[in-house]
């Protein structure tokens, strides 16, 4: 699942989970130099900031721009309910506990869940709580819990409403003497979540969707509280010592994050230079998170498992490569297909060395690595060496192939 997903909406951009290649250009490595830090700035040893009932990192006071980082239950539940929406979290449940726990124990509330989104005709896959949680200066994103965010909840659909309205207005004035698609974007960008949250505010469906959203935070939390915040909070820290050691964002990221891409990296590089990157590490993320330049802040997610994720998804590649470079000899595809046609005979090296037209040490060697790859199994009868297909694997790998490179595409 290594999607990019760009829609309207206030100048949001998500881009999900790409867990590929590093792109993007690098600064060269700089120290930051120190400078005398207020108190309220946690440094070295990244204290809270004890203005904020968050725990809150900032970055030093130095010749870059500052760069805050937080850990934020508000948007590990927006991220976790945005990925339990898509259409191949299902498929996904083994690869994150708390997702394993709602397909097994509490499918009526992701049912639930999906058809609320149907009802609403709600076509951002939960895009909207992270626009409710961090669009506006509201706070949710960086408060040490979701009570607030509850409590006020039914209120925020139309005050968001109206925020976009006013929003509106100004892109409408600001691009009246542009013209072309890209100006027509701009000037319906807030549509479809205007939309949204005006058939939202009806309090029987506002009531609904926070009872629900309550019930899967509940679910969430033991997690969050068991080892997610602690998790986050140490990414934090190694994020912003990493921060100090270079003086670049992107350096401090994940190196196999999507925000590594330049498509991302150009843009995060503009914002950090003005002081408005908040960067939030995931818990509840696999390899994914999102890249959103909010009206508050540019907010840029990553989970804390990234780089273990693409370990993983290499290692996987590696064992594919193997299966798949085993049959890619037209000779060793032959005799799988030979040993699949004729399973009903006992056909020995000879047999496929006459059917082939090559030696008997030629087919030999091509079965040694057919068995290497296990795709074919071996039966000793009496002196003779009988293959047959391992059917199983052939069907894995098949399945492995489908799931790495078809998969990443849904």
């Amino acid at each position: 699942m290594f999607c990019e997903f760009a829609w309207g909406g206030l100048g949001l951009r998500l881009l999900e989970a790409h867990n590929g290649l590093q792109g993007g250009v690098r600064r060269p490595k700089t120290r930051v130099p120190r400078r005398y830090v207020p108190a309220t700035i946690c440094y070295h040893r990244y204290r809270p900031m004890e203005s904020s009932g968050i725990l809150t990192f900032s970055s030093p006071q130095t010749d870059v721009a500052p760069v805050t980082v937080i850990a934020s239950p508000a948007l590990e539940m927006a991220y976790a309910y945005y990925f339990l929406s898509r259409p191949d979290s299902k498929a996904r449940a083994a690869e994150l506990p708390w997702l394993e726990l709602m397909y097994a124990k509490h499918a009526d509330l992701v049912a639930q869940l999906s058809a609320f989104r149907a009802e609403v005709g709600d076509k951002n896959d939960g895009f909207d709580v992270f626009t409710l949680v961090a669009e506006f200066d509201w706070g949710y994103a960086r408060d040490p819990g979701l009570e607030r965010f509850f409590t006020d909840f039914e209120q925020l659909p139309a005050k968001a409403v109206a925020q976009m309205k006013a929003a509106r207005q100004k892109m409408l004035a600001k691009t009246k003497n542009l013209k072309g698609p890209h100006a027509d974007k701009e000037r319906h960008m807030y549509d479809a979540l205007m939309d949204h949250f005006e058939v939202i505010s009806d309090p029987a469906f506002c009531g609904r969707y926070r009872r629900m959203l309550e019930q899967f935070w509940a679910l969430l939390e033991p997690f969050w509280r068991k080892e997610g915040r602690a998790a986050a909070e140490g990414a934090a820290r190694a994020f912003l010592a990493k921060y100090e050691e270079t003086g670049s964002v992107l350096e401090a990221l994940p190196t196999h994050h999507f925000t590594q891409f330049e498509s991302s990296a150009q843009h995060i590089r503009k914002s950090a230079e003005k002081g408005r990157v908040v960067v939030v590490p995931l818990f509840f993320a696999a390899g994914g998170g999102f890249n959103f330049d909010f009206m508050s802040a540019h907010y840029i997610g990553y989970g804390i498992q990234s780089e273990r994720f693409h370990a993983h998804t290499a290692a996987r590649v590696e064992a594919a490569a193997n299966r798949i470079k085993a049959v890619a000899d037209p000779t060793r595809l032959m005799l799988l297909t030979l040993i699949a046609r004729y399973k009903g005979f006992d056909l020995t090296v000879s047999d496929f060395a006459a059917q082939l037209g090559v030696s008997q040490p030629t087919v030999s060697g091509h079965l040694k690595l057919l068995k290497e790859a296990d795709l074919v199994a071996l039966e000793k009868k009496g002196n003779k060496s009988i293959y047959s297909l391992n059917t199983e694997a052939i069907r894995g790998s098949l399945a492995e192939f489908e799931a790495l490179v078809l998969g990443a595409s849904k």
